[in-house]
This record gives C-alpha cells, sequence and structure tokens, in this order.
C-alpha cells in the first residue's frame, strides 16, 4: 500500500498558522500527521490513503499564507511488523518458546515447545514476568489429559500452553469482548484444533456446574480475590489453581483469601517484584 504525504512547511513561532492546519487536518480524511521542527521552520507531513484525499486537503489550505507545500508518495511501512521481525524466540521455562511469528523460530527454539502470539495487543506476549512464571509453573505440572479452564484469558497464551502440554480441553474466557476475535487467531496460529479449546465472552458464573482439574488466573489481586470463591467451586478435589499477576507485596493477601475459599498454597514462584502461586483445592471447591 501506498501512503500519500502532503509535506506542509510554514515558519516556526507561528502558532495560530500551525493551529489552523491543525484544525483542518482534524476535519480532513488525514489518517495521521508527523511534526518536525528545526530552527527556523516546521514541517507537519500530513498522511492520506489516496491521492484524491490528499489533493482535496491541499486545495483546503493552498490560500492560506505563508506555506510551503509538497506532495510526497512512498510504501507504507507496517511499523508493528517490523518490529515484530526484530524480535527473537523468546525461550520461558525449560520447555517453552514465545514468539510472534512462526518464521522466527531457530535453533533456540529447538527441543522446545513453541507458542506462536504476535505483538497484536496487550494482553499477554510472553514477555512479562507474570506470563512467564505461569508457564514455568505450569511446566511442574502434570497436564496431560486433565480439563483446564484459563479465566482472564487474553491472548489466550496459557490456555494454548495447557493444551500444548496435553491438556484433553481447556475453557477460555475472558470479560473483554476484543479477546475473541484474538484468541480465535492464535488458536489457528498455533494449529489447535476446533474444540480442544473453547473460549466465551464472560465470567466463571456462565460455567456452574463444570468442574475442572486445574486452572490459571494470571490478573491482578483486586479482580482475584473476589473471584476465588466461584473459582473454587469450579474445581475437583485435589485441583490446582495457579494464580499470578500479583506484587510480592501482595501475595500474603491472595493466600489468605484463598485459604477462607478452600485453596492451599502448596508451591510458589517469583520474578522482580511479581509472584505466582499454585493453589490446590482442599474439598473440591467452596460451594
Amino acid at each position: 500500500m501506498t501512503d500519500y504525504i502532503l509535506e506542509i512547511t510554514i515558519p516556526s513561532g507561528n502558532a495560530p498558522l500551525e493551529e489552523t492546519i491543525r484544525g483542518l487536518l482534524f476535519l480532513s480524511h488525514s489518517t495521521g500527521d508527523l511534526l518536525v521542527e528545526e530552527d527556523w521552520y516546521l514541517v507537519i507531513s500530513a498522511f492520506f490513503d489516496s491521492p484524491e484525499e490528499r489533493g482535496e486537503f491541499r486545495n483546503d489550505i493552498a490560500a492560506l499564507e505563508g506555506i510551503e507545500l509538497r506532495e510526497v508518495d512512498q510504501e507504507r511501512t507496517d511499523w508493528l511488523e517490523q518490529y515484530e521481525q526484530s524480535l527473537v524466540p523468546l525461550p520461558i521455562g525449560s520447555k517453552f518458546v514465545v514468539v510472534p511469528d512462526a518464521r522466527l523460530l531457530d535453533e533456540r527454539a529447538q527441543g522446545r515447545i513453541p507458542i506462536v502470539i504476535p505483538q497484536e495487543r496487550a494482553f499477554g506476549t510472553g514477555s512479562h514476568e507474570t506470563t512467564a512464571l505461569c508457564l514455568e509453573m505450569l511446566e511442574r505440572i502434570d497436564v496431560q489429559g486433565k480439563t483446564c479452564v484459563d479465566i482472564g484469558t487474553g491472548s489466550g497464551l496459557l490456555a494454548i500452553g495447557m493444551a500444548l502440554l496435553g491438556a484433553q480441553r481447556v475453557v477460555a474466557f475472558d470479560n473483554d469482548p476484543d479477546t475473541l476475535g484474538v484468541v480465535g487467531r492464535n488458536l489457528r496460529r498455533n494449529g489447535l484444533e476446533r474444540g480442544r479449546v473453547v473460549q466465551y465472552v464472560g465470567g466463571p458464573e456462565s460455567l456452574r456446574g463444570a468442574r475442572f482439574a486445574l486452572g490459571t488466573m494470571n490478573i491482578i489481586p483486586e479482580v482475584i480475590v473476589p473471584l476465588l470463591p466461584v473459582v473454587s467451586s469450579l474445581l475437583e478435589p485435589g485441583a490446582t489453581l495457579v494464580v499470578s499477576g500479583i506484587l510480592l507485596d501482595r501475595k500474603d493477601d491472595v493466600i489468605q483469601e484463598a485459604a477462607i475459599a478452600g485453596l492451599e498454597l502448596t508451591d510458589e514462584a517469583a520474578a522482580g517484584e511479581w509472584w505466582c502461586g499454585r493453589l490446590i483445592a482442599t474439598s473440591g471447591g467452596a460451594e
């Protein structure tokens, strides 16, 4: 694709003129603009999707005094793709490697389970300590053949991780509707057959009556703590709940509330200021 750019040069210090141009830009079909300021002049580069839209805006500002105009056509740069291609595989724990694109897999990924998660949104890409802690904790758990749930799934990374570790079925949900398409695309990127991971938008109350052997919650304490009783009710006796997204100075609060909900701490890990805990349902969860 091509960007059709109109470069508008005006004298530095002419705030009223700059404000007029920006006001007209706001009302135009411009997809964005870039400002470069030198000692005695500044250049506003306005971007358009077509030469017609650029020409229309040029006509709108042609009568302004003290401006110089220059048209530039250039191939559009996909900055997100360039950023992703600059990344390298991210080994996590002893089993996983996370990459934004399968083409980036190299010798560092040999012998590891690849999870392909692009940098679409800040839903969870494996680069944050909390997500890495969860994956490392999952490595210590026998996931094979288990029915699992990922609460606040975000990008679906942890649900995908459990499926790739051999889970029989994973239910992944989030209250953010934007995650629906993101998770679906990530499932396809990782070759997970239809039905292996089930996703929906909503909360855990929709799962009453279901029982799981393993669950993950990588959110924040303010969300985790109120959900612990209902999440506990979804767990089989002896089931595991991995919680993360918790600062070290909040872990005691979470452990205390988990105990009230029938969940006992059996393992933990930390990275930097973040904490992750493995909780066991001592009596099949609170009803």
